[in-house]
């Protein structure tokens, strides 16, 4: 009966310390969920919940949930130029010394130079659909 019960506390007291990163866990839960912009090497992708995903393409086409919005030539152009900074940003931040080296995350933080902005601050002005995607467009981050 003792080894039994003594058995049964171990048991207990593992399965306890195995859930202590709770806290961890709920940080890592936020801050995934938090409005983004990844940009990755082929699209720039704008996620709000819950709101549609809208993606930007190299060439400067605009996709919303992928169905592709019609642009006239100077929104197509604004947006080729943001996608051309980011993709800059995007290799400075994954080339330099000070990245993360854990590779068990799928991005990283952007870091946007003071006075440098990819988008103009008129841009949910001159293209309507990034009205809703403003915190969004405030958290950059570079996918691997």
């Amino acid at each position: 009966m003792n080894k039994l019960l003594l058995s049964l506390l171990l048991a207990c007291i593992a399965t306890v310390a195995g859930c202590g990163d709770r806290e961890q866990y709920t940080a890592h839960r936020a801050e995934r969920s938090k409005p983004k912009m990844e940009v990755g090497a082929n699209v720039v992708s704008v996620r709000r919940a819950p709101y549609p995903n809208l993606d930007i393409l190299p060439d400067g086409r605009l996709r919303v949930d992928d169905i592709e919005i019609p642009l006239d030539d100077g929104q197509r152009e604004l947006l080729r130029t943001s996608f051309v900074k980011l993709q800059i940003l995007r290799q400075n931040t994954l080339t330099e010394s000070t990245a993360p080296a854990d590779a068990s995350g799928r991005t990283i933080p952007l870091d946007v130079p003071a006075g440098q902005t990819p988008f103009p601050p008129d841009l949910a002005e001159r293209i309507s659909e990034f009205k809703q995607y403003s915190e969004a467009l405030a958290n950059p981050r570079a996918l691997r």
